[in-house]
């Protein structure tokens, strides 16, 4: 066993940093490719292993086949996803932490509909959870002719989280859980049943339905792919969305127009951040308030906004004085950074005297050696020189 051990510890050495993450050798034997497989195999399941929180990442050759497409061919739209993450995932964590869910599970909006809250599928399923008509008026959302809960983010990530918890009391195993919100209860009841009584996911994956075969499977590489991105050369998107939002209670009907005429944004802005509202307006009462998001460095405009819903008309001189104080202050805050991930910044550090590598990771929370080298194609780490300008993700 223990030259078993051995052997492959050389291996990994030799076949580490082939594959995905290298260059093949000039005319490889059949025999090492087979070698740099397994290695590959490692590496992918250690990096599963080192981001796994509540919910299993389990790695096999399902979970390697989404990989593989998502890194080859929807580069794209991986990049597109981590852009939009920046919006919506403090969303959704916020939600989740309230809830005790497991944070992990925002995955599942990016598998359901790319973050769009606008999506909806051949079977009427809306929003960026994906409820169908039925199932999101059992979990409280309200849906009528003036608005439709499935598409606010915040609230139909409250309903996702009841429906999840629901489902893990029920099963004791989150990957069912997840499962069942693709193929629902009975279809999980059902292959249990054929499974031999047997309830976790990998036994009762088999009698499920192929979309729900391939579905946590797809999740798991999610997870990766969202968290490892940068060793694939995929690049995080950007998005107009704003980082931080307010919201305020509408009890009276106000239109999108007088919104956007208190608060210097266009309609068509105030209605991205509020897509549940279908008639461009919120029809808030005092017996049924409503919900208006709108970004944090509008503040300046609140007390207008809050006007224009009390039904009074906002004078050219104070929507001046809120124009003067919003320009002279939006500039305010950090500079030369940009959110990824949540809770991390991509920062631009120009490289001083005397610094390495190893230094300069020690700055930044969250940073590795490894991130660095990847994301600004460097060779090593003793290509850092003095004035070099290098982008790091850090909290």
């Amino acid at each position: 066993m223990m030259k078993r051990r051995k052997v492959l510890t050389v291996l990994l050495l030799i076949f580490g940093t082939s594959g995905v993450f290298g260059k093949q050798r000039s005319n490889p034997s059949p025999d090492s490719y087979q070698v740099a497989a397994v290695a590959d195999s490692i590496i992918f399941k250690r990096a599963l292993e080192s981001i796994q929180n509540r919910v299993p990442l389990t790695y096999n050759a399902e979970v390697q086949r989404f990989i593989d497409i998502y890194i080859t061919r929807q580069k794209s739209r991986i990049s597109q996803m981590l852009g939009l993450s920046q919006y919506y995932f403090p969303i959704y964590k916020k939600v989740f932490e309230n809830r005790n869910v497991p944070e992990e599970l925002k995955y599942i909006s990016v598998i359901e509909s790319s973050l769009n809250p606008q999506a909806v599928s051949h079977m009427g399923a809306t929003g960026p959870w994906q409820f169908l008509y039925e199932v999101g008026k059992l979990y409280g959302l309200k849906i009528s002719d003036l608005v439709d809960e499935r598409k606010d983010p915040f609230l139909a990530a409250n309903a996702a989280a009841s429906h999840l918890l629901e489902s893990y009391y029920m099963y004791d195993d989150w990957l069912v859980a997840i499962a069942s919100y693709n193929c629902g209860r009975n279809n999980i009841k059902w292959a249990m049943e054929k499974a031999g009584g047997k309830g976790d996911y990998w036994s009762i994956r088999q009698y499920l339905p192929t979309e729900t075969q391939n579905y946590v499977p797809a999740y798991i590489a999610t997870v990766y792919v969202m968290n490892h991105y940068w060793k694939h050369n995929i690049e995080p998107g950007t998005t107009d969305l704003p980082f931080e939002t307010e919201t305020i209670s509408v009890s009276s009907p106000v239109t999108f127009s007088a919104i956007a005429s208190a608060s210097n944004l266009t309609t068509e802005e105030i209605a991205r951040l509020n897509p549940a509202y279908l008639q461009g307006g919120i029809y808030g009462s005092e017996e049924y308030p409503q919900r208006l998001v709108l970004p944090a460095n509008r503040k300046p405009y609140f007390d207008l906004v809050n006007d224009v819903m009390n039904g009074q008309t906002v004078s050219d001189a104070r929507l001046q004085a809120a124009n003067n104080i919003f320009y002279k202050t939006r500039g305010a805050g950090v500079k030369g950074t940009s959110r990824t991930r949540s809770g991390d910044q991509v920062i631009m550090y120009r490289v001083q005297r005397g610094d390495t590598l190893s230094s300069i990771v020690a700055q930044f929370k969250g940073a590795t050696e490894e991130e660095i080298i990847v994301i600004n194609k460097l060779k090593d780490s003793s290509s850092v020189k003095t004035g070099m300008v290098l982008k790091i993700i850090g909290g």
